[in-house]
């Protein structure tokens, strides 16, 4: 039961690659983006400080994941990096940054490493039939 909960933790691990986490993680910088922008606009000095205030709780929410997804890929570093400005730089700041960084992201594609669209090639320390045992 302990090795299956273990397996199982496991692959969860393996299927949150850098641009699946930097993808959630955009999704809640194109949250806050929104409620700044709506803040923004707002006549409501009260409604628009709540918005505000989400906004913010949206990009610190992403934090972790960005800081997951350039754990996993080095190349979502300067996204977290511009998260992590979050209390130090307005958001009116790092709005073009984070637009620019999920744009990346969501145009980004997973792509199997080179070696595996060989045709009869297989990826290494994969079992083969000659090294089955009982083969």
């Amino acid at each position: 039961m302990v090795a299956l909960a273990g397996m199982a933790l496991a692959l969860s691990a393996c299927s949150n690659s850098g641009l699946t986490l930097a993808r959630q993680a955009c999704g809640y910088v194109k949250t806050s983006i929104h409620l700044y922008t709506a803040a923004e606009h707002d006549q409501d000095p009260a409604r628009a400080a709540a918005q505000r205030t989400r906004a913010i709780e949206a990009l610190e929410t992403a934090l972790p994941l960005a800081a997951q997804a350039d754990a996993a890929d080095g190349q979502w570093n300067p996204l977290m990096t511009t998260l992590q400005e979050i209390g130090r730089n307005s958001e009116a700041n790092l709005v073009a940054a984070l637009k620019m960084q999920c744009a990346q992201a969501a145009k980004t594609n997973e792509q199997a490493p080179a070696y595996s669209n060989v045709p009869g090639n297989t990826v290494p320390g994969q079992p083969t039939p000659s090294t089955l045992p009982g083969q």
